[in-house]
């Protein structure tokens, strides 16, 4: 098999993670002859990873992208030029199947769009599903869902997470096949041998007198919601007054963050920003909680790296979290007097049980040979029109 692989985010957040994991499985499967990693050099990070696979294993090979999906957003004549050109590196590689990291259909919709042009074979990996458009909403959100309901039945095979995401894209593509191939977490979270006292020490953190929780992740506030926690902390800040708030993680709202921070005399006694870490083991284990209040979630590594290093993450009640985590570690994900009672309560919660199924589930020789057994499968082809003919009868109901 000769297989692509396609990413042209300009981030690295758990999305690029996964496909990297993604990629440590497949490097290892003898069926696979050659692997193509299509990959912005903007990207420097994901670029750095490819070519060192490179290096690595003579059956990879690394092509750099001039443009990244952030580039062309909204810009149509970008997104054509990006379209025609990832279309021409397409038509000399001859791919039986092109692997495309997408966080929703519309991100990557360059590597989706050439893979139709040149008949590749489009697997789209772990996009998110968007809820129903509500009624009464505007024309424009309108009109946006059923574009993306159009584009939904472009790839020929989707790779998601859990059985929840799965049901959600076979509403909007019933007659595309979807898999599920749920992630894995370095072993070293469920073996440190790192105490929280230890932790806390490396990091300069206090031993003792103060109740650590930590935010880990991107900081952007329509999806983590680090604005929901300071509003949070705001509402009840006497409960907060020997808890120091560790905020790991850079994105697109981190100047918002530490401008709220800095001008709030509460904030500025309890909240303290750490910006992006490489290793996030160190914050989890000095913490008592993790907070997760996330307006919408896959299958979050944070998650799963927290209950695997034995310390408890209290996360909003959205997508399919409430499969992986019990009631005593979920709050209504617009309910901030509840996630501040289950922030102080999480840490009782005996995890014994909750780490050892975790550390069962997601293992890496389970992902491994999961992701290896979806992609070598043949994908039933479905005709173009098959699939337009489908999108014209949603249009012509809604």
């Amino acid at each position: 098999m000769r297989l692509g692989i396609y990413c042209d985010s300009s981030v690295n957040g758990g999305h690029e993670e996964m496909l990297k994991r993604l990629v440590l499985a497949l490097v290892k499967c003898r069926d696979i002859v050659s692997l193509h990693i299509l990959v912005p050099a903007e990207n420097k990070l994901m670029s750095a990873f490819a070519d060192d696979i490179a290096r690595r294993h003579r059956q990879v090979a690394v092509i750099s992208l001039t443009f990244t999906s952030e580039s062309i957003h909204r810009n149509p004549l970008a997104l054509l030029s990006a379209t025609w050109r990832t279309a021409a590196i397409l038509r000399t590689l001859h791919l039986s199947k092109l692997v495309i990291a997408q966080g929703t259909i519309v991100s990557a919709i360059a590597g989706l769009f050439a893979a139709r042009l040149t008949r590749t074979t489009a697997v789209s990996y772990i996009p998110l599903v968007d809820d129903d458009t509500k009624v009464g909403a505007p024309t424009t959100e309108r009109i946006k869902s059923l574009v993306k309901r159009a584009l939904y039945r472009l790839p020929q095979q989707y790779i998601t997470l859990n059985e929840h995401l799965l049901g959600k894209l076979l509403k909007v593509a019933p007659r595309t096949p979807v898999a599920i191939l749920e992630n894995y977490v370095d072993d070293r979270f469920s073996q440190t041998a790192l105490t929280r006292d230890a932790a806390r020490s490396v990091l300069s953190l206090p031993q003792s007198g103060k109740f650590i929780c930590a935010h880990i992740g991107r900081i952007h506030f329509q999806h983590k919601r680090q604005d929901f926690l300071l509003a949070a902390i705001e509402r009840h800040p006497e409960v907060f007054a020997n808890t120091l708030v560790l905020i790991v993680g850079d994105g697109p709202d981190a100047d918002k963050l530490r401008q709220a921070v800095q001008d709030s005399e509460i904030f500025s006694r309890c909240v303290r920003i750490i910006g992006a870490r490489s290793d996030v083991l160190p914050y989890i284990v000095a913490s008592d909680v993790i907070v997760l209040p996330s307006a919408y979630e896959g299958v979050p590594l944070v998650m799963i790296e927290a209950i695997l290093a034995n310390r408890p993450i209290v996360a909003s009640q959205v997508s399919a979290l409430g499969s992986y985590l019990p009631d005593e570690l979920l709050f209504p994900a617009h309910d901030q007097d509840a996630f501040v009672e289950k922030i102080f309560s999480a840490p009782s919660y005996p995890l014994t049980g909750l780490t050892d199924s975790f550390r069962l589930r997601f293992s890496r020789e389970v992902f491994d040979a999961q992701a290896q057994h979806v992609l070598l499968q043949a994908v039933p082809q479905c005709r173009l029109a098959d699939h337009l003919e489908h999108n014209a009868s949603d249009l012509g109901t809604k």
